[in-house]
């Protein structure tokens, strides 16, 4: 993190802190209606976990590991498991890990993700059995969907740009939010299920604004490309890949 980016970031805590308790709150909350939607939002990761360049599903080419950070339920965790990746996957929400980590699955080509409890941005995680475990590798994947928005400017650049840290020389980290008309950002409700609403933070992006954040935070070290979807409920969504273009796979 660079000096000028931890100085915004310090000076945004008490306000980032308030906002992570909101949502944490939240995705509490959500945790078992995310349960109830994994077979429609897996639906959906098929459309756009895929290669850029090839159009073909993501599959692992060298080691394969696979980092899935704000993994909620662990759905496309175990989506990138059963194409053969070695999976971390890392979530704030206690309840989104403990669903995660008893999600009953199929056996896989991978091995069965590892899932750990923690605030990405502050870096700390833990394991099963409440041990603190860093991540303490690059990753030949690194998928954050639906994440960036959840932080309030700048905080989002730094979530990219330690997402990006984490890119293995030729890897590829995957970004994606739904698309809006104006740039807005607020505590705004999220209905839920039974017909109730909770509070979160996030942020609307247009597609060029959110195509800036990730170049800005990429700068010269990663090739940038993207996709446009829409999900089951007809709601656009923007993808950006950036490969790492170090030894990046021809």
């Amino acid at each position: 993190m660079s000096a000028v980016m931890m100085s915004a970031i310090t000076a945004l805590w008490p306000d980032l802190a308030s906002v992570l308790d909101v949502n944490l709150a939240a995705y509490q909350a959500l945790a078992d209606d995310y349960r109830e939607t994994s077979p429609q939002r897996l639906q959906h990761a098929a459309r756009w976990l895929r290669d850029p360049q090839r159009g073909t599903p993501l599959k692992p080419i060298a080691a394969g590991h696979a980092l899935d950070i704000g993994c909620a339920d662990g759905s496309h965790a175990f989506l990138l498991a059963d194409r053969g990746y070695n999976v971390t996957a890392v979530d704030f929400s206690p309840r989104m890990i403990e669903l995660a980590r008893a999600r009953e699955t199929q056996p896989s080509r991978g091995p069965r993700p590892t899932f750990l409890e923690g605030e990405f941005l502050k870096a700390e995680f833990f394991n099963a059995t409440g041990e603190t475990t860093p991540l303490d590798q690059r990753f030949e994947l690194v998928v954050a969907n639906a994440f960036v928005h959840l932080f309030p400017r700048p905080a989002d650049e730094e979530v990219v740009r330690q997402a990006l840290d984490l890119v293995a020389p030729g890897g590829l980290a995957l970004f994606s939010t739904t698309i809006e008309d104006i740039r807005d950002e607020d505590f705004f409700p999220k209905p839920r299920m039974d017909g109730t609403a909770v509070e979160r933070w996030r942020g609307h992006y247009p597609k060029d604004d959110f195509l800036c954040l990730v170049r800005d935070a990429a700068g010269d070290g990663f090739l940038i490309t993207d996709l446009l979807t829409t999900d089951l409920r007809d709601t656009s969504w923007l993808t950006v890949f950036a490969r790492h273009r170090a030894n990046a796979p021809g």
